[in-house]
């Protein structure tokens, strides 16, 4: 399991929009709202589709900017080392 937290700056007036999108994908999670900035947290499989589900944001109208504040991905399967 991927875990990642995320800052979302919205447009002012926005925020309320973009919190209902995000919460509507799976995985993902608003914690809290500052002003303009939403926290958020993706729980994913891998680090790819935590990646995919990051970026996905950017299409979401207000949405001016997306930053990475964590990630812990030590537990992504695809990144396992194979034994032989």
């Amino acid at each position: 399991m991927v875990i990642s937290s995320l800052v979302v700056d919205a447009a002012p007036g926005t925020e309320h929009s973009i919190t209902e999108r995000l919460f509507a994908i799976e995985g993902v999670e608003v914690h809290s709202q500052e002003e303009n900035r939403l926290v958020v947290t993706i729980e994913a499989e891998t680090v790819d589709a935590s990646h995919a589900i990051a970026s996905s944001f950017i299409e979401i109208e207000g949405v001016m900017n997306i930053n990475l504040v964590y990630a812990n991905f030590e537990d992504d399967p695809s990144l396992r080392k194979v034994q032989g």
